[in-house]
């Protein structure tokens, strides 16, 4: 942990990035992964201490039942939280975001479909109204009186015919 301190200091560093939180406890030596969560804690104060914002990652086992931020339970160490997570809309694996958490501020509490392209995150279109339980990954449209629409079977394709063949 001190060699991260020295190394932002030496560069002059104004951000830091750790992608993964996991991969970073794995490259820990093992007695601070004993207690991984005051390692970080200690790293995060003294690296905010001189000025620099830490952004970090952290993969979650995705469920279609919960709703988890991290496997860590160090959520009270972030300013903010941002949860991207896949869904399937109209038969397309799609992302979306939400801001969960931002200290300080107020913040949008919609849940906005994106993409990331050469340009960068990019958010798609309006927010996503017409779709109830988008969080959990299976959401379920919407009618525009706010009730579930009926599942109705696509029709099937005809069969086509082959003209000149018998």
């Amino acid at each position: 942990m001190h060699e991260i301190l020295e190394a932002v200091q030496k560069i002059g560093a104004k951000r830091l990035v750790i992608d993964s939180l996991a991969g970073f406890e794995m490259a820990l030596a093992p007695g601070f992964r004993a207690d991984f969560r005051e390692s970080l804690y200690r790293m995060i104060t003294a690296l905010t201490g001189v000025g620099v914002t830490i952004l970090s990652t952290v993969e979650v086992n995705e469920s279609f039942t919960e709703f988890p931020f991290s496997t860590y339970s160090i959520s009270f160490l972030t300013d903010d939280i941002i949860r991207l997570r896949y869904v399937c809309i109209d038969g397309q694996l799609r992302k979306i975001m939400v801001v969960i958490k931002m200290r300080g501020g107020n913040h949008s509490k919609d849940i906005r479909e994106y993409e990331i392209t050469s340009k960068g995150v990019v958010i798609m279109g309006d927010r996503l109204t017409d779709y109830q339980g988008l969080i959990t990954g299976i959401p379920e449209h919407l009618n525009r009186s706010g009730n579930h629409e009926e599942r109705v079977p696509k029709p099937k394709p005809k069969a086509r015919s082959n003209p000149g063949k018998t």
